[in-house]
């Protein structure tokens, strides 16, 4: 049966993505940009209209690619002003999801908690050179509405773009987690942060020890050779 004239569309909706440098050029929004938007997004305004007449949450969000659906991530909105049908993401949280301008993103409410732990590792060693990395760090997740326990985020220093993996996060006990563990909020939060060695430094395992049977046998060998002198 086709939808009722007039009747709200569905949500959870699907809309149409574009990177948040694209929306600003085209739109001359010249406070939007990668570095300031963290892991936010931009929905429409017809988003938060209906949340808002059901009474339900708009602070929390989960979305993924219906193309992809075994990578999610969790987030929160920048604003409500997208063009309708239409969604703003930045472009790094795009190429997680394996999305191109202008395609499909699935966009539902979630519940998860407040942050209290989270730890990182860096891609490379490049990070542990940077001076104060730590509070490099946690100014830009000044910038994000939450994390996502396996996905990937970008560090910039004003000069190079550093990469660090989210191992784990944990959220404040007692509180509602619909993310099963995988999402924490860091609106107005003092995160515990712990940063471990990064995947180029990664110790080798030792090499092995001969077996006792070896080292016995070739023993032998030597006694049986020395014998036939």
């Amino acid at each position: 049966c086709g939808r009722r004239t007039g009747a709200p569309p569905p949500f959870p909706p699907r809309l149409s993505t574009y990177s948040i440098k694209t929306a600003a050029e085209k739109l001359g929004r010249r406070d939007w940009s990668e570095l300031t938007q963290g892991n936010k997004i931009v929905l429409p305004q017809r988003v938060l209209s209906q949340l808002q007449g059901r009474s339900l949450p708009y602070t929390q969000f989960q979305i993924c690619n219906p193309e992809c659906k075994q990578q999610r991530l969790y987030t929160g909105p920048l604003d409500f002003c997208a063009a309708d049908g239409e969604c703003y993401l930045p472009a790094w949280m795009m190429r997680q999801l394996k999305l191109k301008e202008g395609g499909t993103l699935s966009v539902a409410t979630a519940q998860f908690p407040s942050g209290v732990f989270a730890r990182f590792q860096p891609h490379s060693s490049d990070f542990l050179d940077v001076s104060n990395h730590y509070y490099l760090l946690l100014k830009t997740l000044d910038h994000f509405a939450c994390l996502t326990a396996g996905s990937t985020i970008r560090v910039t220093d004003g000069s190079r773009t550093h990469l660090l993996d989210v191992l784990e996060v944990r959220g404040k006990p007692g509180q509602s987690d619909a993310s099963r563990g995988r999402a924490i909020d860091l609106t107005m939060v003092e995160l515990e942060v712990d940063i471990r060695p990064p995947k180029d430094q990664q110790p080798k395992k030792p090499a092995a020890r001969p077996q006792p049977e070896a080292a016995d046998a070739a023993d032998g060998a030597g006694d049986a050779a020395g014998d036939g002198d």
